[in-house]
């Protein structure tokens, strides 16, 4: 006995420190400290539609920043960096936390803890939306393992548990360089030296939604050395070969603005140094003046530009073939759905006869003396994930049943974890002579899980007629 108050005394201090706990750098979710209080499960996840869009670690990020506000006074509800992710980098993070039922705007910045980024205002716990939003970054190098992704969701907290998408969008865009020559070269010798990006941008508004560049801009130029020279190869009439892996050269940049349709000093464009039959060359191309009607000469964020550069005979010419492709990112698969493997349902491990037999007593008798209360039917129930998923075990007959107490809460609800609950189910009121039952069963997400199967040699393991709903009734006490 002392054992035991001694183990809830713990418990009450461990409540006590969650509630004093800010919601700041905590991987630790909100407790539960009022009764209005909702579930908010969200999923980060950077994996795109097409993932013959990755190239080398840029659909993945080692660091996170996660910020919940209250959308109508924009109150920091939830904030938490995690600087480094280890032993491996990823691309999905899933968190769970209680907010209160107001709508919430949710902000997330990944590889933000870089030593290449600096950022106008240091990314910290305690910045608030009108910061995050205004925030500007700047560095001197790209690396396909530090690229800076902003996610930004507006959510309705319209019910106790919820679930939200959260697109990352990449604030740069790729450049893939493909080069060729043309068919009336087969017979020459062309071999690059170098590519050249000239206009990197190194600074921008870390906001997805800006349309703008900050000022005044930072820029460089850099370049992809042949060592040796690379021998091009004719124009395919076959594009499946043309995937990120084999690209000439790969760059990346913040997005390049250009507001007119007129190239100006900070215009993006290659510079291209080759050999025709042992002379040197030199090109030049704007990317992206195709024909665009939009956006002509820019380069905007979350995009691959796949550009096919074709070196071509008598005059030495270079044409440009750039075609944009959007770095569309899969919506989060929050609150993915349930599979069986997910959850099990079994007699409680202690004393499962009730819930073999289906039947409960009022009063009754155990260990050969009589109780004036009710037996129960006990199961041990595990759900152990999507993670934050909420399950609800029902009674149809609410009037005559209801579950037990277990260390003082009433067990009909919980969450995903390892460790399973104990569920109780047992009357209400003293046999009255009048056969009474009910169905129990339990949802998540809205949808019935299969507590009661057929087994392999054809049976149920508990009393019922389907896959979902067991059937228990109170029985005369004799």
């Amino acid at each position: 006995m002392k054992l035991k108050l001694k183990y809830r005394f713990c418990l009450q201090l461990f409540a006590m420190a969650l509630l004093l706990y800010s919601c700041s750098e905590n991987e630790t979710p909100i407790s539960d400290t009022t009764d209005n209080q909702a579930r908010l499960n969200f999923l980060i996840k950077t994996a795109p539609t097409n993932k013959a869009l990755i190239h080398g670690d840029d659909g993945s990020f080692s660091s996170l920043a996660l910020y919940i506000f209250n959308k109508a006074d924009q109150h920091c509800e939830y904030s938490e960096l995690i600087p480094e992710f280890t032993p491996q980098r990823l691309e999905e993070f899933s968190r769970s936390v209680n907010v209160s039922p107001q709508t919430k705007v949710i902000y997330a910045i990944a590889n933000y803890n870089d030593p290449d980024k600096t950022f106008s205002v240091p990314v910290s716990p305690d910045l608030t939306l009108q910061q995050l939003e205004s925030l500007t970054v700047s560095g001197n190098a790209f690396t396909d393992s530090n690229i800076l992704m902003v996610g930004k969701k507006e959510v309705a907290i319209n019910s106790e548990y919820v679930v939200a998408e959260v697109p990352m969008e990449r604030l740069v865009a790729r450049l893939d360089i493909y080069m060729f020559k043309n068919q009336g070269l087969e017979s020459s010798s062309v071999v690059v030296n170098s590519i050249e990006f000239v206009n990197q941008i190194l600074n921008t508004n870390s906001s997805p939604e800006a349309t703008s560049m900050p000022t005044p801009i930072s820029k460089k130029n850099v370049s992809e050395v042949f060592l040796g020279g690379t021998t091009l190869q004719l124009m395919p009439s076959d594009l499946s070969e043309i995937v990120p892996e084999n690209a000439h050269a790969s760059f990346y940049t913040y997005r390049n603005i250009v507001p007119d349709a007129t190239p100006d000093a900070n215009t993006p464009y290659i510079r291209i140094k080759a050999l025709f039959n042992g002379i040197s060359y030199t090109y030049r191309g704007y990317l992206t003046d195709q024909g665009q009607t939009t956006h002509k000469y820019s380069l905007l964020h979350n995009t691959v530009y796949r550009v096919m550069a074709m070196l071509d005979h008598p005059d030495n010419q270079l044409i440009i073939k750039t075609t944009p492709y959007p770095w569309e990112l899969t919506s989060s698969e929050i609150g993915q759905e349930i599979t069986e493997d997910d959850y099990q349902l079994q007699p409680y491990n202690g004393d499962g006869t009730g819930a073999t037999t289906g039947t409960v007593q009022f009063p009754y008798i155990a260990n050969g003396e009589a109780h004036n209360e009710t037996s129960y039917a006990n199961y041990n129930f595990s759900l152990t994930a999507p993670a934050g998923a909420i399950w609800t075990a029902t009674l149809t007959n609410g009037l005559d049943f209801t579950f037990g107490m277990n260390d003082g809460l009433n067990v009909s609800k919980g969450i995903a974890r390892d460790e399973a609950y104990t569920i109780q189910v047992g009357a209400t009121k003293r046999w009255s002579g009048n056969p009474k039952s009910t169905y129990f069963y339990i949802t998540a997400g809205g949808v019935k899980l299969k507590i009661n199967p057929k087994q392999s040699n054809g049976n149920r393991q508990f009393p019922g007629d389907n896959d979902t709903d067991i059937l228990i009734r109170q029985t005369e006490y004799k």
